[in-house]
């Protein structure tokens, strides 16, 4: 008797808003509803278990044809497709290079990880599912760890690569964020003919990049290495896709100071770029057209334009780019947002923000109950969720989900930061003591932890746990500043917290 299976159609709402998932922005036209960490958890909690094999079929391919995520409950495994063909080339404990030919083999796509695909190797590569549906032959190019590949054996991967496509008529590197800062530095080495580089980094090194501090536990932690991060060759013009506002943009200009690119700067559509172009049907035409030689850069910018309107990403970033003296506009275009993009996840989250800072808790919260359960309790959502009961004065409540968060992702300090200032406003002093010790462990480099538990430290022999009310004003500042808080917090609801000292 055949396995029984079950196929869970897959709308095309936006699973790639959701930043830092295993599938952001991973396939051109390619969107869901159910993230791949959400469908692991339901299968080690059992949710199929009488259906050994289930299907996730993808029904918004905009070439038509499904695009199969096959899940063995047996193994454990997400994302290990069986296929013809499918063989890795080259493989240590460092980098897979996973090659997927298809019928054509005259034009191939080499995809590179974006930060969080997931570590180790039994998952897909970037993009693959979009790519094996629409019939292009691909290498999946995939490091252990967000490493920004600094392996020292990569030059003998990228030589596996370059056998691999010799004689092809296309070569295209492909990859986004830090995907895409290696897409630009192995093109040479992958025999490339064009790059597709969206919202790449020049590095994230602090010696490099002293602006970038989105990744400071990994900046920190990676032994950079010259003859990989040093100054910039490629023999082609990269296609290069970022948001010119913030961070990517002063990577873009770094980029431009080592080589010639095809730039295409997009306001106010955040990192990576991947989804809003995805959201507004950009990224697959923009693949294909940088693959074949025939963009028109002019073009793609006058389709942006005519599409930027109706973008839940597009129109959510500008509402989050407003200043502080027009909350009432940026409130509009917040909602506005939502209305245009429905069950955008950027759109609701940035929305439900800004409902806490105007004071209107309640509608916040109910907003993201429906953000977690949308996205199947993506920790990403369930950061938004906490911060705004954290602002409501829900404090046990924060501490509940900030523990689920922990649990899910334990491995970055700065989430323990996070966790460590929910559990002193629920007067759990040791608590938030014990898990800024862990931010501490985590990230030896970063003097930022240290203050804050000395503070804690400090504050507890002096505290009265009757009277915390009062000074959170004061430290929002600092904490905006420390990684992951991700909504704005209420000086009103926020108790009081020790201020680090900013001069040791």
């Amino acid at each position: 008797m055949a396995a029984k299976s079950a196929s869970i159609v897959i709308s095309p709402s936006d699973v790639s808003t959701l930043r830092a998932r295993p599938y952001v922005g991973e396939a051109a036209g390619e969107r869901r509803d159910i993230s791949g960490c959400a469908a692991r958890r339901l299968l080690q909690k059992g949710a199929f278990h009488d259906q050994p094999r289930l299907a996730i079929v993808s029904a918004s391919t905009s070439c038509g044809r499904p695009a199969t995520r096959v899940l063995d409950e047996r193994s454990e495994r997400i994302g290990r497709r069986v296929g013809v063909g499918m063989q890795d080339l080259y493989r240590t404990d460092n980098v897979v290079v996973r090659s997927i030919p298809a019928s054509d083999t005259t034009r191939w796509v080499v995809t590179f990880d974006h930060y969080s695909i997931g570590h180790g190797f039994e998952r897909s590569g970037f993009g693959e599912a979009f790519l094996q549906a629409v019939g292009l032959s691909a290498i999946h190019v995939m490091g252990v760890r967000e490493d920004w590949y600094q392996y020292p054996e990569m030059p003998k991967a990228m030589e596996a690569v370059r056998k691999a496509v010799a004689g092809a008529d296309r070569v295209l590197t492909y990859g986004s964020s830090m995907g895409g800062y290696a897409a630009i530095r192995f093109a040479d080495a992958a025999g490339a003919h064009a790059v597709l580089a969206i919202s790449p980094q020049y590095s994230i090194d602090p010696a490099k990049a002293p602006f970038e501090d989105r990744w400071l536990q990994d900046s920190r932690r990676i032994a950079w290495l010259p003859e990989i991060d040093g100054p910039i060759s490629c023999s082609v013009r990269p296609v290069v896709v970022f948001d010119p506002t913030g961070n990517d943009g002063r990577h873009a200009a770094r980029i431009a100071g080592d080589i010639a690119f095809q730039p295409l700067p997009l306001r106010h559509v955040a990192h990576p770029a991947t989804t809003f172009l995805a959201e507004a049907g950009l990224l697959q035409p923009l693949l294909f057209e940088t693959l074949s030689g025939e963009i028109d850069i002019a073009d793609v910018r006058q389709r942006t334009r005519r599409l930027r309107k109706t973008s839940g990403v597009y129109v959510s970033t500008l509402a989050a780019a407003q200043p502080p003296h027009r909350p009432r506009l940026a409130l509009a275009l917040a909602e506005r947002a939502v209305a245009v993009s429905p069950n955008n996840g950027i759109a609701m989250a940035n929305l439900a923000k800004l409902l806490s800072r105007d004071g209107r808790h309640e509608d916040a919260i109910r907003l993201l109950e429906d953000l977690v359960a949308l996205y199947s309790r993506d920790t990403t959502c369930l950061v938004h969720y906490a911060d705004s009961l954290l602002a409501a004065g829900r404090y046990a409540e924060a501490v509940a989900i900030g523990r689920e968060v922990l649990e899910a992702l334990p491995h970055f300090a700065h989430l323990h930061s996070w966790a460590a200032l929910q559990l002193w406003c629920a007067d759990d002093y040791q608590g938030a003591i014990a898990a800024a010790e862990r931010a501490v462990a985590l990230a030896p480099g970063d003097d930022q932890y240290p203050r804050l538990l000395a503070a804690y430290r400090r504050e507890t022999l002096v505290r009265d746990p009757q009277s915390s009310q009062g000074i959170a004003g004061r430290l929002t500042g600092w904490w905006r500043r420390v990684r992951g808080m991700g909504a704005g917090q209420s000086a009103t609801a926020v108790k009081s917290a020790p201020i680090p000292d900013t001069d040791s």
